[in-house]
């Protein structure tokens, strides 16, 4: 029996687009609906490790300055002082030409995602201890991360792409008339009616 592929290894599959003209509008919108959740994971994804990746640069530019000072680089405490400066940067929503199509509220399940090998650890052991590291450490612990977010980006870029091009046959299946535009409007209202009882 074929083991179920997750959602994101789906979505990010090359052959993910193939035989859309066999799809239904039903079909292409679930398709679609799963690119924009995946989306929204991998952007908090992307927020959390590039405001690791400032916590460590933060720490290096702070031993930086002490040594160009000739003093010891600060205390610990400096670094902490800075780190709702850093992390409010990456919280404060996106700021760049791949921002998402919707800007869905993602709240992980701390289970589901620990499971998605290419999520950054919230918890990392080794954040805890940055003032600790050595310099090399420190330098290693950065590289890593910053490859950490070069994968995440390329994850999110391929899920953007297979977003555009199933909103792209889904408008012209509406414009051709070949999509049925009521079942489309009865869905929207049936899910707005679910997000109002959120609220």
């Amino acid at each position: 029996m074929e083991q179920r592929r997750r959602r994101i290894d789906r979505v990010t599959a090359t052959d993910f687009l193939d035989g859309l003209d066999d799809r239904t509008a039903a079909e292409l919108r679930t398709m679609r609906d799963d690119c924009r959740e995946e989306e929204a994971a991998l952007s908090y994804s992307r927020r959390v490790v590039q405001g690791q990746i400032d916590i460590a640069c933060a720490e290096q530019a702070r031993r930086s300055a002490g040594q160009e000072a000739g003093h010891e680089a600060g205390h610990e405490a400096d670094l902490v002082d800075e780190l709702s400066g850093i992390l409010a940067e990456k919280t404060d929503g996106e700021r760049d030409p791949l921002k998402a199509r919707i800007s869905p509220l993602f709240i992980p399940d701390d289970q589901a995602y620990a499971s998605r090998l290419h999520d950054p650890h919230i918890d990392n052991p080794e954040l805890s201890r940055v003032p600790d590291l050595d310099d090399e450490e420190l330098a290693a612990l950065r590289e890593r991360l910053s490859a950490q977010e070069v994968q995440v980006s390329e994850l999110r870029r391929g899920v953007l792409d297979h977003l555009d091009a199933l909103q792209t046959e889904l408008v012209h299946r509406y414009r051709d008339g070949t999509a049925d535009v009521d079942a489309v409007v009865a869905s929207a209202v049936r899910e707005h009616g679910r997000t109002g009882d959120d609220q």
